[in-house]
């Protein structure tokens, strides 16, 4: 059966008979009907309308759904990526860390070594200069003690020799 619109009904023409139905209250019964059926055409065209703009926002959001679920994937997968590159960053930073360590541990141990030299020389050194300052000290003591021994004999021994006046004949010379 094909759809009926309301001016099918509204045209419906039916035959008479004897003792049929009242014409005038089928006919008011199919106006009602084809008033009622137009209504719900109309309702079912507006329907249809609001249905088809349902699917086309339907439609729209899986776009954005999909849109969303690709960015979604794409943001996990650069993030997974920055993780990545950030540990490897960070462990060569660590490894750079711990060769620099391993660098200045053995350049402090080198210089700590220098030092212990350089303090054992000294140690020497201070040792002969200790000894040298040792006989300097003993050949001035000896200097002061021939220095004395000079002093005394000199006390003993006149330095100057005085020079006596010369008598000549009852007089004394001059010059």
């Amino acid at each position: 059966m094909s759809e009926l619109a309301p001016m099918d009904i509204l045209g419906k023409r039916f035959e008479k008979e004897f003792r049929g139905y009242a014409p005038m209250e089928v006919h008011e019964y199919l106006t009602e009907v084809a008033t009622t059926i137009e209504g719900l055409v109309r309702e079912r065209g507006e329907l249809r309308q609001h249905v088809h703009h349902l699917d086309q926002e339907l439609g729209a959001f899986r776009e954005r759904e999909t849109a969303l679920k690709e960015a979604l994937v794409a943001a996990q997968r650069s993030a997974e990526t920055t993780l990545e590159v950030a540990r490897n960053e960070a462990q060569r930073i660590v490894d750079e860390g711990h060769g620099l360590a391993e660098r200045l541990v053995e350049e402090a141990n080198g210089r700590a070594q220098n030092i212990e030299r350089l303090i054992t020389d000294l140690r020497t050194r201070r040792r002969e200069v200790r000894a040298e300052l040792n006989r300097l000290v003993e050949l001035l003591q000896g200097l002061v003690h021939d220095d004395q021994a000079r002093e005394r004999e000199e006390r003993s021994t006149p330095q100057l020799a005085l020079l006596k006046p010369q008598v000549q004949n009852g007089t004394e010379s001059k010059g």
